[in-house]
């Protein structure tokens, strides 16, 4: 068998292989050049396929199943062989692979064009070419050929007809029911074209509805569930510029956050060109070099980028709103997600089986390389934590807290070495986050012999480099130590942890500096924001109940001795650092002695921040859990303040 080396693996799915010697699971993967089956215990090839020697690759049966195979040709004759596999995921894989259908051997397959308008966002029609494929509806530019989108049929909800709109139908879309208007004489033969294709190239079943909507219903609903003034209304912006391939330059755009989307608007006109909703956010990515460069990817796959002048301010006001919004599974990173490296989709955990693996691969890496199986891991496993992380009852069940236990400790064997790039050492800090997140991580930290003092030093080399990326990092992981992120938790565990945390005062020293240095020069708005949190758990109710007293006393000194630098905080363009600070101060007034509270008084004063946290508590109108808790954090700090 010869490995195309150049082939680069895009998306794979764990699958089983359905033999005449029995069933195997394989990885399946669809490549730049080929399609790859891969041994999943050891990542090595067992077969490859260029897409010039496949034939077809269908759904195997009628209606919804998991089947699906794939026809090739052997050697240079023209024998043909069919190989059968199954996936719960078969309708994204047959989407995937459908992608190269031109370079197939047979019937090199296309389309049927026709000629359309598509309601823009600008209340314009403009001329766009639908082509029907296998996989989806193409758009494409009539003046370049480009294929400006694609509307698969794994994310369409159906069709409706347009009352009122000659030859008017719209493709409701995304899994919020967002409406693609569109106008063709051909919408009968388009959309018969389009249900034909979903059932035979790919196994699902697509309808149209039987009441059309008249123009005016889809101006009210062209978002969807999202429709409402709610899921539209601003609750921070800022301005970006869109870098996109639709556009030669980039465009200009607000970017702004609501309670449950991401919007971006046209500045000129203030319309929504397009919107996604906040828990199909699955990464946040800070480019490296360019300090207002950033990308975000969404579970759909899809991939938006932008740059912004206040870029890590605006992350940390998205990181808090995504968050809030219920999606633990966000994080920040340097580097792009390889997909081609989850078994899997985006948009849900994978298999146990596979969560399971990954964890050994940590402790033993199959290719020898540390470093990609780290990056393996992250792919695979939420940010929110290992999701099967206790040992199930039964004979032949796997032990999980040891295949935990051994992937902390060959983390921590890793300690922030100079040969460990910061991409690196950020992945390391986030996959230790996931393994704590989960409950026998969490206990590993006070039960697993040298945890603490490896971590420990870890975190500190890590904070010497001076990185804000692996700053960032390694603080979300100490956020997830100090307050557990899994269900059914132990309070005296968290007692344990936060006591071993918060144990030596040179290492809270250390991240205060760090604190105080980035709120000086108006930089680094997530390291600001993570360390917040930190101090959140450590000093605010109700977290601060499992903070032993002695310890307690001692940090909010710490912090309350650097009162102006906490002050500054309160004119941050992120409201989310707005929010984290005042809940510190907060607790300092209400907990610290007479001196300190005195003390503040007059620094409130001096710094303006009495005056801004009266006008936020008396004129904040919102119906936002968000904003309701910026307005109650600044009413109780005012009156906090006043009454001391």
């Amino acid at each position: 068998m010869n490995i195309i080396r150049e082939n680069r693996d895009l998306a794979c799915f764990y699958t089983t292989k359905h033999s005449w010697r029995g069933k195997y699971k394989r990885v399946f993967s669809v490549g730049t050049h080929a399609i790859t089956t891969y041994n999943p215990n050891t990542l090595e090839v067992t077969n490859q396929w260029p897409y010039g020697d496949i034939c077809s690759i269908s759904p195997v049966g009628k209606g919804q199943g998991t089947e699906f195979s794939l026809t090739f040709r052997k050697g240079s004759g023209k024998k043909s062989e069919t190989l059968k596999f199954s996936t719960e995921h078969r309708t994204e894989l047959l989407t995937e692979a459908l992608r190269f259908r031109t370079d197939f051997s047979e019937g090199k397959i296309t389309g049927r064009r026709y000629n359309c308008y598509k309601h823009h966002w600008s209340d314009t029609r403009k001329p766009v070419i639908l082509e029907v494929t296998p996989g989806g509806i193409d758009q494409i530019d009539p003046a370049t050929n480009k294929v400006l989108c694609s509307y698969d049929y794994r994310n369409i909800e159906g069709f409706v007809d347009i009352a009122g709109y000659q030859g008017g139908f719209c493709i409701l879309y995304g899994g919020f029911s967002r409406l693609h208007l569109f106008a063709s004489e051909q919408r009968e033969e388009i959309i018969k074209s389009a249900i034909e294709h979903a059932g035979n190239f790919i196994g699902i079943s697509l309808r149209i509805r039987k009441e059309s909507l008249e123009f005016e219903q889809y101006l009210n609903l062209r978002f969807g569930k999202y429709s409402n003034d709610e899921s539209v209304t601003s609750l921070a912006e800022f301005v970006v510029q869109k870098i996109t391939p639709r556009h030669s330059e980039p465009v200009k755009r607000v970017l702004a956050l609501t309670e449950a989307c991401l919007v971006e608007r046209d500045p000129a006109t203030y319309n929504i060109a397009t919107l996604k909703p906040l828990g199909e956010v699955f990464a946040i990515v800070c480019d490296c070099e360019n300090p207002q460069l950033f990308t975000i990817e969404f579970i759909k796959g899809q991939i938006r980028k932008y740059s912004s002048t206040e870029r890590d301010s605006l992350l940390a006001s998205l990181l808090d709103g995504v968050r809030a919004s219920g999606n633990r599974d966000v994080c920040v990173k340097m580097t792009s997600t390889h997909k081609g490296q989850r078994w899997g989709l985006l948009s849900m955990p994978v298999d146990e089986e596979v969560e399971s693996l990954h964890l050994r691969f940590l402790a033993a890496p199959p290719n020898g390389n540390f470093a990609d199986a780290v990056f393996r891991f992250n792919a695979n496993i939420s940010y929110s934590g290992v999701l099967h992380a206790v040992t199930q009852d039964g004979l032949f069940s796997e032990n999980k807290e040891k295949l935990i236990n051994n992937a902390i400790t060959a983390l921590l064997s890793q300690e922030g070495d100079i040969a460990a790039s910061n991409a690196e050492l950020e992945s390391q800090f986030q996959a230790v986050r996931r393994l704590v997140a989960s409950k026998a991580g969490f206990l590993a930290f006070t039960q697993l012999p040298k945890f603490r003092e490896r971590l420990g030093v870890k975190v500190v080399k890590a904070l010497k480099r001076n990185n804000d990326g692996v700053t960032h990092a390694s603080i979300d992981m100490l956020c997830a130590l100090m307050c557990p992120m899994h269900d059914d938790y132990d309070l005296r565990q968290e007692q344990l942890n936060k006591a071993s945390l918060l144990s030596s005062k040179k290492f809270l020293e250390n991240l205060l500096d760090k604190f105080n240095s980035h709120v000086d020069h108006g930089t680094g708005a997530l390291v600001i924001s993570s360390l917040l949190d930190f101090l959140t758990f450590a000093l605010c109710a109700p977290y601060s109940e499992t903070t032993e007293g002695q310890q307690f006393d001692m940090l909010l000194e710490m912090v309350a001795s650097n009162g102006r630098t906490l002050f500054k905080l309160f004119q941050h363009p992120s409201m989310a650092i707005v929010k984290g600070a005042g809940l510190v101060m907060k607790a300092i007034i209400e907990e610290g002695d007479k001196e300190i509270a005195t003390k503040m008084q007059d620094l409130a004063l001096s710094e303006g921040a009495l005056p801004r946290h009266l006008h936020t508590a008396m004129f904040t109108i919102s119906t936002d859990q968000r904003m309701l808790t910026n307005r109650y954090v600044s009413l109780t700090w005012y009156i906090t303040l006043k009454s001391k």
